[in-house]
């Protein structure tokens, strides 16, 4: 038998109704850089006096999960992230969808499979992302990057065909971002790099009885960020300082984060638009070589999403959503 390749390869999802119910697998999410299940099953060594050996392994919690990564082309990994879709609105086959945090977030059934003479199909129910990094370096594309957790999974031999999307990405050359005073943020000019994590802070719920998850909790959840500029004035240092000097409690700031297209809503536009609020520099650096120019760093912490929140442009109608 041959061996699998990527080009081989499906990924798909659908959203669950009922955790742990597994649902029909038809929604792609971008275009995948790469899956990396995360499975793993936790054994008990039993052991006796008078003998060296192993006398017995007992199989205990299955633990279900996996990594992936994608190019960022539609807004439906950003529900399964955040937990809402506010609302979707149409201008002329454009669709804007916007995205808050919610109480909870929707659970995900996926398809991991490749198709060959003989197909293999991993499927996972009771899926939920416990983070999500958003990156671009420079000259780069906008990316997703997320850890799974889930409930339980199942092989077969029959897999879906593959769904790539002719939507466009969004690149380097697209980004914009802003920080200052919240809603009223101010483009930093030549960034470099830039990644925002958001943290869901989940809890696997296990019980008695079983060696699966039963529930997985939502937590506290958190967003932080790390950018890259060039090093032209003081203006973010200050809002590290909270001035010119340092003050015992800088004035929290807002940061936006925007990539589009250039292309007008209604005529083609595409965009991912994130805006955190509540803004704190943790950590500055302005690293310096001799013979480079000097980039300044910036790592911190958002309170949680501003004004316009997050949004996604893309094709996607709102019936076709999930």
């Amino acid at each position: 038998m041959a061996s699998f390749h990527s080009k081989q390869n499906t990924f798909l999802i659908g959203k669950e109704t009922t955790f742990g119910t597994p649902v029909a697998t038809v929604k792609d999410i971008g275009l995948i850089q790469s899956v990396t299940p995360a499975n793993k099953r936790v054994y008990t060594k039993v052991r006796a006096a008078g003998s060296r050996e192993i006398q017995e392994l007992v199989a205990g919690k299955s633990e279900i999960g996996l990594d992936v990564e994608v190019l960022i082309q539609n807004g439906r990994i950003f529900e399964l992230l955040l937990g809402t879709k506010d609302s979707s609105t149409e201008t002329t086959g454009d669709w804007k969808h916007i995205f808050s945090i919610g109480t909870t977030v929707p659970s995900f059934t996926s398809e991991y499979s490749f198709n060959a003479d003989t197909d293999a199909v991993f499927k996972s129910d009771g899926l939920k992302f416990n983070s999500g990094v958003m990156s671009i370096d420079q000259g780069g594309i906008l990316k997703f990057v997320g850890s799974v957790a889930g409930q339980s999974i199942t092989t077969s031999t029959t897999a879906s065909a593959a769904v790539i999307s002719a939507l466009k990405v969004l690149a380097y050359k697209h980004l914009t971002l802003s920080t200052g005073t919240i809603d009223s943020e101010a483009s930093v000019g030549k960034l470099q790099s830039f990644s925002v994590t958001y943290d869901q802070g989940n809890t696997p719920i296990d019980a008695g009885g079983t060696f699966e998850t039963q529930e997985i909790v939502e937590g506290d959840s958190e967003f932080t960020f790390e950018f890259a500029m060039m090093f032209e004035n003081l203006t973010q240092y200050a809002m590290f300082l909270g001035g010119t000097t340092p003050q015992s409690q800088p004035t929290a700031t807002g940061l936006e984060i925007n990539a589009n297209n250039g292309i007008a809503l209604g005529s083609g536009r595409r965009e991912f638009n994130l805006h955190l609020t509540g803004i704190q520099y943790e950590e500055p650096g302005t690293p310096l070589s001799v013979g480079e120019v000097v980039i300044q760093t910036f790592k911190g912490t958002a309170t949680g999403l501003g004004t316009n929140k997050c949004f996604v442009v893309d094709t996607v109608t709102s019936a076709a959503f999930f």
